[in-house]
């Protein structure tokens, strides 16, 4: 077996989970953050998202959950004062395996998580659970629109049961640490399987309660790191 190699990669701790292939708007105002995004884009324009356990994200050092995503960037605003807006997509998930912060930002060395193939009859329990987990999310949202009130746009999935499910969990009103939990599963078919269920669940708590979070119609949402 071939032994990960490990990197050091900045690292951004938000309140928020980034799934691989979404994007997410990023509002730079913080001078540490401002460094890391300066030193970026002067070096390789990618570093990583981590999601914080404990601490602010302001002024603080924050304890952070050690699966992330990298995050490249799309798109650069830089203002006169030195802020930035962003848009970045993720890309691979890590693990951080140790992390310091001095540069004044946090740097983590990190190991890459590998994708696990899939073949033979995984790929037809991958295909199957794929359709399951399409109509468990078009029936919540069915669902949201008649006892919820709530319009929701029509999302169109990709055939790829990975993305899919990504763009399911990056859309769902879950809270963060029900989205960590989700990019934390190694396994597609086990990753298809748990939101399989949460969907179910969801819906049927949206049945009996009326309430429920509104489905986000957009992939990404406005957001501060600081």
């Amino acid at each position: 077996m071939k032994k990960a190699i490990a990197i050091e990669l900045p690292l951004f701790p938000l309140g928020t989970v980034l799934f691989p292939g979404m994007v997410l708007p990023l509002h730079i105002f913080e001078q540490r953050y401002r460094n890391l995004v300066g030193k970026r884009l002067n070096e390789d324009p990618m570093f990583g998202v981590v999601l914080t356990r404990l601490g602010r994200e302001v002024g603080d050092e924050p304890e952070i959950h050690t699966v992330g995503t990298a995050a490249s960037l799309i798109d650069v605003a830089r203002y006169s004062d030195g802020r930035y807006d962003l848009a970045i997509r993720g890309g691979r998930r890590f693990k951080v395996m140790s992390g310091h912060w001095d540069y004044g930002f946090m740097t983590g060395t990190i190991e890459w998580i590998a994708a696990n193939g899939v073949i033979g009859d995984e790929r037809n329990d991958l295909d199957s659970l794929h359709a399951q987990v399409s109509r468990a999310f078009t029936s919540y949202l069915e669902v949201l629109q008649r006892i919820a009130d709530v319009r929701a746009e029509q999302v169109d999935l990709p055939d790829d049961a990975v993305a899919a499910a990504y763009i399911i969990c990056a859309i769902m009103p879950f809270d963060s640490i029900q989205r960590q939990r989700l990019l934390e599963i190694e396994s597609p078919t086990d990753l298809l399987q748990r939101l399989l269920e949460v969907l179910r669940r969801e819906r049927r708590l949206l049945e009996v309660t009326g309430i429920g979070g509104a489905a986000s119609p957009h992939m990404g949402s406005p957001f501060s790191t600081n």
